[in-house]
């Protein structure tokens, strides 16, 4: 999807085949892209995209070879990270995809809109999108076909305006269109580039062939413009464009943002590196640094506060977005009905024989020829001439304007809209609703009194009685109470699939601990690690400084995945080796902080230094007062307290707006 194509003041919702077009989210020089909506019995409907190309091209076959092949090349990827792709074909004179709808905003739209508030984007935001953009890239990099063999897919434009991040907090990768793979139909001329200019790799730019590497290198082009709010590679003309990229001679960019760390400045240059053996080798080598580096925070408590970022920095489009889809679903499904009425009254089609007279027989199937007076034939004729030229007429005629539908409707039902903290399972009167998700919102529910269910793992279960009106929309935060972690090796009644971690140190012999937990000495195999969740990790070996990581576990079951450290020698030692243990009270503690107003998010700084935004959860700190202070500019939010860590217990802090 382009996001510079504005879409145009208004817009009539029409039928395009089988889709009833609601909304036009936006059009450029090559299609045109809509929200739609199909219809079915018993009241089922589903809301998606089309991407429609313009007429004018369909008899380009370049270009539509190569939108066939983004349909190919999409619709075999399923993954949580990529838009996923629903169907493909062609109405009337357009070619079309219909395609997930993702709710929310472009990366190029995001710092668009930060820009003019002169703000940045917060890091851990930055780091987050660039980390499930990396889970998307590497799945797709090493997709195979039923025998097993590398596709060799790469996306060749990955770009801000590729990247979509919907208001739930969800990063998804957008439009295949000139992807590279070995099922593609259409191939790049020789000299010809493809892809936008500015996030380019260098060897993209000098026209060479292209890797997976290449896609890393224009994932370090986002990252760096999400981190210091500046185009990297933009000047006044293409031509220098590509001359700077061919030589990257770019500066960090802590150069830009004096608040970038040393290590993320390592990281980014890593990706940008112009040397192929210097780059990241692939997309998960990438994504396993910043996995590490946003530690301890988790993606999941990151997602759940870039959906309250997004919520307030979109607020007023969101609105509007949703005002515009609620009438265009009332024209399109007053379409509908209309349509599903014609089919209701349409006579039906002749039974063989209706034509016959009288019993079956040689003479009735074979009527004598009737002879027509001459008075009759001339009739016939003039009549024949008036209809002819009434025809002509009529086609001379300027379209009528589109008939605009008025439906009034009495509301019958009402609607619900659930938010939590993270990711869970929604009950309504006992039926699953909704899985994974932060937010859900149902409709046409009956009004009176229902029963509400959520559970998350690691979290007290949420159940209330909720009472529904008709004609209204109730929107119910609720903020899931943590639960002591269940111990990794737990059965319950659940079945989990399990994936192995191995845990490798230099010099051997570290003792492995996942989540407070020891399993044992390095080198050690872990095969209960449940498939793509993430584990705090401790490596500690006498001598030697202790090692602290976050492993993410393979996401496939029976899948391996090996963790590698090399201990740092801990410094020199006091005379007395053997040193008294410390009293409990010097022990390290931890912190959370959020705030009361679940739908608000503040950032968080301790002793001066920011650490991340609400809610944080168990922060390490030592033993003794800090200062936690949390800002929001945005809403007025600047408020600080006074806390006193105790050894081996969490402090909970709670911050009102008023």
């Amino acid at each position: 999807m382009d996001s510079q194509a504005q879409p145009p003041p208004t817009f009539q919702p029409e039928l395009f085949g089988k889709y009833y077009l609601i909304d036009r989210v936006a059009t450029g020089g090559m299609a045109e892209i809509f929200k739609a909506k199909t219809y079915s019995t018993a009241g089922f409907e589903k809301l998606q995209v089309i991407k429609r190309i313009l007429a004018h091209l369909s008899d380009n076959e370049d270009f539509v070879s190569m939108f066939i092949d983004e349909a190919k090349i999409s619709v075999s990827l399923q993954h949580a990270n990529l838009v996923q792709i629903y169907d493909f074909g062609k109405i009337r004179d357009n070619y079309y995809i219909a395609m997930e709808l993702v709710e929310g905003k472009d990366v190029k739209q995001i710092l668009r809109k930060l820009a003019q508030k002169r703000k940045l984007l917060p890091e851990e935001f930055a780091i987050f999108i660039a980390h499930e953009v990396c889970k998307g890239l590497d799945y797709a990099h090493k997709k195979t076909n039923l025998q097993g063999e590398p596709l060799g897919i790469i996306h060749r434009d990955m770009s801000p305006s590729n990247v979509l991040v919907s208001y739930s907090g969800e990063v998804k990768i957008a439009d295949f269109g000139i992807a590279k793979a070995e099922m593609s139909t259409y191939n790049t001329k020789d000299g010809v580039l493809k892809g936008k200019f500015e996030y380019m790799s260098p060897e993209q730019a000098r026209g060479e062939d292209v890797t997976q590497q290449s896609d890393i290198f224009s994932v370090g082009i986002i990252l760096y413009e999400m981190l210091t709010g500046r185009r990297l590679f933009k000047t006044e003309n293409e031509i220098k464009t590509l001359e700077k990229i061919k030589s990257v001679a770019i500066r960090p960019p802590s150069s830009m943002n004096p608040n970038i760390p040393q290590r993320l400045d390592e990281l980014v240059m890593k990706a940008l590196s112009k040397d192929l053996t210097s780059r990241y080798a692939d997309a998960r080598e990438l994504q396993q640094d910043l996995l590490e580096y946003m530690y301890p925070s988790t993606p999941t408590a990151i997602q759940r506060s870039l959906a309250l970022f997004m919520d307030q920095l979109f607020a007023d489009d969101i609105q509007g977005e949703r005002d515009r889809l609620e009438e265009g679903s009332k024209i399109t499904k007053a379409l509908y009905l209309q349509q599903q009425e014609r089919e209701a009254t349409r006579p039906p089609p002749p039974a063989p024989g209706e034509w016959e007279e009288g019993p079956s027989s040689s003479a009735s199937l074979n009527p004598p020829p009737r002879r027509w007076p001459l008075f009759a034939m001339t009739a016939l004729s003039l009549a024949l001439f008036m209809g002819l030229g009434f025809a002509i007429w009529k086609l001379m005629q300027p379209p009528a304007p589109p008939q605009v539908i008025e439906v009034k409707v009495s509301p019958t039902t009402g609607a619900l809209v659930l938010r939590t903290q993270v990711p869970a399972r929604f009950f309504y009167d006992g039926e699953l609703v909704g899985e994974g998700k932060t937010v859900v919102e149902r409709g046409d529910l009956t009004p009176g009194e229902h029963k509400l269910r959520v559970e998350a793992d690691g979290y007290e279960p949420y159940e209330e009685p909720v009472t529904v009106a008709a004609g209204e929309k109730l929107i119910i935060p609720i903020k899931l109470t943590a639960v002591a972690p269940t111990e990794p090796e737990r059965d319950d009644s659940t079945p989990r699939a399990y994936s192995s971690i191995v845990f490798e140190s230099d010099p051997k012999g570290a003792t492995v601990s996942v989540d407070g937990r020891e399993l044992g000495t390095t080198p050690y195999t872990w095969d209960r690690a449940v498939v793509g969740r993430d584990y705090r990790v401790r490596l500690r070996l006498s001598g030697y400084e202790d090692s602290s990581f976050s492993a993410e576990a393979p996401d496939q079951a029976g899948e391996s995945r090996i963790f590698s450290r090399k201990l740092s020698v801990a410094s020199a030692a006091p005379s007395n080796p053997t040193p008294p243990t410390p009293p409990p009270s010097a022990a390290p503690g931890k912190v959370s902080v959020s705030l009361a107003a679940s739908n608000r998010w503040g950032e968080v700084y301790i002793d001066g230094k920011k650490v991340g935004t609400t809610p944080l959860f168990n922060y390490s700190l030592p033993a003794g007062p800090h200062k936690i202070e949390v800002k929001n500019a945005e809403i007025g939010l600047d408020k600080s307290e006074t806390v006193t860590i105790v050894g081996n217990e969490t402090k909970r802090v709670i911050i009102t707006l008023d």
